[in-house]
């Protein structure tokens, strides 16, 4: 059991430099510190202490902090150390027992002794605050007010406090005005006695609505569930939500969602005959039961005539027996149904979820957590610029999309939730956080807030590929980074050596030694799934990492309903270093080359991680609109299974300046100047051992920065690419057409067909996509190509 109990050693009286908004004279330098806070696994007081000292650390650590979940046995782990060792802080603070060090550790930390969560407030603001004109005040036990309250602190440089009657701590900080967070009883009254001005904000939209008059704005938006203190497989990822909040001038949107993921339901064959009401099936009916909220409700799939496997479901909804009746079916994948008064999403068939099930149920829909969240932009006046979900998908879940009109299959995507509009274009910059624990996710935020501060020159200028992947080399190059060694096969440990009889086995994960755990980016393309990335790191690794940016073309590495107990590759990468991770949550397929290359173009030019994904999927959602691929295909599906994991506010340090200038789109009146790159840049590629057809052979790929291929297979056995570069106009007139003033040689220049994106301010940005060479992949050599080409806008009158 952990002591109840937070102990104080010593307490310097030191003088922090304020300059955050509200902030007075605090003890001690705002500058490099680090703090931990221990937490039992149950829901505790201790958790509300961690949110007391988010904001205590964000005025501490000059509004970058650095504040780490320690668990209830109090461990510094490995990966823990190794963050310290690289941020070097100049003060450790503990609130809870002193922590158990890794072995080698010999630190001096600074531990503050309380014995509940309102002793801990009192404690974080005498120590952390000579004086505030403004405080911010919370029930204890209001976990989602406190999340929000939490983050609110800490934008306005004030303590946090959760009692309204301690007169004697808001005297001595000469405390103005008390901003109340969520229902207090007696707070009202208590402050009124004590001559402090209350502003009294009962819930989340209050908040939004008051900043918003204060004008202090909230580009950032973390969302959390604030049951998964207890309701969700892996707890309390939500503490994480309002550190990173507060680093990123945002806010927390807690979402109490009593949630169900993928929730699995078994039935079995129709004997001797289907009930009353069955469609016609070419496999033998299903019968089942599902229970919603202690409800039964029967359930019959079927299979048409042409399907192997069963496409659709009806549902006895008033239990009658007949399964035919109105509003009882079919429904597929991807639809919803109301059960028990709640709408859930559907999934059937096996490959859709972890172990067998013949309907899988999933809630809340994702149309209202869009609903949610634009109920919350409403009432912050704005959409935010990024938005962090934080925790898996028994949080909140991701929106369940049918593969297409034709299809079964379900594409889990956190896409969906960056729309603000009506189209299919996304206007949000997005990511989902996961971790193993409460612990690695907290480490995470800190890991990312403080990379100005982690930033060494034995990697911050390193970059790597892995396995399959070798064609960036010079897209890297160009902002200044130097190659480590590509990563193989043959770089990886023998785990038993060949023999005359046997080929040998190697490791499946690189070793601490490799070059790739001293890199700032890392691109990997190879065979892959949830436990690993093929043949580079797997989910059981504890090689720790530089603070680095992964991203893989593999299959399957995101995904996220295969493993009840929600193991993942991504997330150990992340406990052990990494800063993010871009990759597919289903098998990925040639297509996703567009939105890797056109991810690592943002990134390159210091985009944040989320508008680099942003920009790759709005790239995708255009070719889905011009292709007509609205009812299913690969560009659709591409779309949907591309994730992003991690802060989207983050991004890495780039080296330099491009060095050769990259493709650009010019506007100027009518007319779009779409400009090719300065240098052209064959590769040749390192060739899938899937491709029998080129082994042995010579094969390349044509690169150039700021220009993507659509890639696909061919029946020569390989992956042809087509060089394009995005072209877009934003103009408030309405568009009557596009032309293309030049003649290229085909199969230069553009397709002829463009997709307009309405915007939120009354615009609309017009989007296509023009090729300006044609290379030959087989001989590596350049067909044709052109240096420019214009377009001249026509509007209507």
């Amino acid at each position: 059991m952990m002591r109840r109990c937070v102990c104080l050693a010593a307490l310097l009286a030191l003088t922090l430099l304020g300059s955050l908004p509200g902030q007075g004279a605090a003890g001690g330098e705002a500058g490099r510190a680090a703090f931990v806070v221990r937490l039992p696994n149950v829901p505790a007081w201790q958790d509300f202490a961690f949110l007391a000292a988010v904001p205590a650390a964000t005025v501490r650590c000059g509004g970058a902090p650095a504040l780490i979940a320690l668990d209830e046995a109090g461990t510094i782990t490995r990966e823990m150390d190794d963050y310290l060792r690289r941020y070097k802080p100049q003060a450790l603070y503990c609130l809870g027992p002193l922590p158990r060090e890794a072995a080698d550790a010999r630190r001096q930390w600074r531990a503050l002794e309380a014995d509940s969560a309102e002793a801990t407030c009192r404690l974080l603001a005498r120590t952390f605050w000579k004086s505030a004109d403004t405080v911010v005040l919370c029930r204890e036990g209001d976990y989602a007010m406190a999340l929000v309250a939490s983050a609110l602190a800490a934008r306005l440089g004030s303590p946090l406090l959760f009692s309204p009657t301690d007169r004697e701590l808001l005297k001595g900080l000469t405390a103005k005005r008390a901003v109340v967070v969520g229902s207090v009883p007696n707070a009202a009254a208590a402050l009124k006695e004590a001559g402090i001005a209350a502003v009294e904000l009962k819930d989340t939209p209050a908040v939004l609505a008051w900043m918003r008059e204060q004008k202090l704005a909230a580009s950032y938006f973390a969302i959390v569930n604030p049951l998964d203190r207890e309701a969700t497989v892996v707890k309390k990822l939500s503490l994480a939500a309002p550190l990173l909040a507060a680093a990123r001038q945002g806010v927390v949107l807690p979402l109490a969602y009593k949630t169900m993921w993928k929730q699995p339901f078994v039935g079995a064959e129709c004997k001797p005959a289907p009930p009353k009401g069955t469609p016609e099936s070419r496999k033998p009916p299903r019968m089942g039961i599902t229970s919603v909220n202690g409800h039964p409700f029967a359930f019959l799939v079927t299979s048409a005539k042409n399907d192997k496997d069963y496409v659709a479901v009806n549902v006895d909804l008033n239990g009658n027996g007949d399964f035919g009746e109105a509003g009882e079916g079919p429904f597929r994948t991807g639809d919803t149904v109301a059960l028990g008064g709640q709408r859930f999403s559907l999934t059937l068939g096996e490959g859709n979820g972890a172990g067998k099930a013949d309907v899988r149920l999933t809630c809340p829909c994702a149309d209202q957590v869009v609903a949610d969240l634009k109920a919350f932009y409403a009432a912050a006046g704005a959409s935010p610029e990024h938005l962090c979900i934080v925790g898996f998908p028994d949080a909140i879940p991701q929106a369940i999309v049918r593969e297409g009109e034709g299809g079964n299959r379900d594409l889990p995507s956190d896409f969906p939730f960056a729309n603000a509009d009506a189209d299919l274009f996304a206007e949000i910059a997005h990511g989902r956080l996961i971790a193993e624990n409460a612990s690695f996710a907290t480490l995470y935020a800190s890991r990312v807030i403080t990379y100005p501060q982690l930033l060494d020159p034995s990697w911050s200028t390193m970059a790597g590929q892995a396995r399959w992947e070798n064609t960036y080399a010079k897209l890297f190059e160009n902002v200044g980074f130097t190659m480590a060694p590509h990563h193989d096969v043959d770089t990886l440990r023998w785990i038993e050596k060949p023999t005359d009889k046997s080929k040998g086995r190697r490791a499946q994960a690189f070793e601490q030694d490799s070059p790739l755990t001293r890199v700032a980016v890392l691109a990997h393309q190879a065979h892959s799934w949830w436990h690993d990335l093929g043949q580079t790191y797997d989910w059981e690794s504890d090689v720790l990492l530089a603070p680095t940016l992964v991203e893989s073309g593999g299959c399957l590495t995101t995904a996220l309903d295969r493993q009840p107990d929600f193991r993942s590759v991504v997330a150990r990468l992340m406990r052990n270093g990494a800063v993010g991770f871009e990759g597919n949550g289903l098998p990925g397929i040639a297509f996703d080359e567009q939105q890797r290359i056109l991810f690592w173009n943002a990134v390159l030019e210091g985009e944040t991680l989320g508008r680099a994904h942003l920009r790759a999927q709005n790239s995708m959602a255009a070719v889905v609109l011009e292709t007509n691929q609205l009812g299913g295909g690969p560009n659709y599906y591409q779309l949907y299974i591309r994730g992003l994991f991690g802060d989207p506010a983050f991004a890495i340090r780039v080296p330099s300046p491009p060095k050769s200038a990259t493709a650009r789109v010019e506007a100027k009146d009518n007319l779009v100047s779409v400009h090719a790159p300065a240098a052209w840049w064959p590769v040749k590629i390192r060739v899938p051992e899937d491709w029998k057809k080129w082994a042995g052979k010579d094969l390349y790929v044509l690169r150039g920065a700021g220009t993507y291929p659509n890639r696909h297979w061919i029946g020569e056995g390989y992956d042809a690419e087509e060089t394009y570069v995005d072209a877009a106009f934003t103009t408030p007139r309405k568009v009557k057409a596009i032309e293309q003033v030049q003649s290229p040689p085909k199969p230069l220049g553009w397709t002829g067909k463009w997709v307009a994106d309405d915007n939120a301010d009354g615009t609309r940005t017009c989007r296509w996509r023009v090729r300006l060479v044609d290379f030959d992949q087989p001989k590596g050599t350049i067909l044709s190509k052109v240096d420019r080409l214009d377009y001249r806008i026509l509007f209507e009158e």
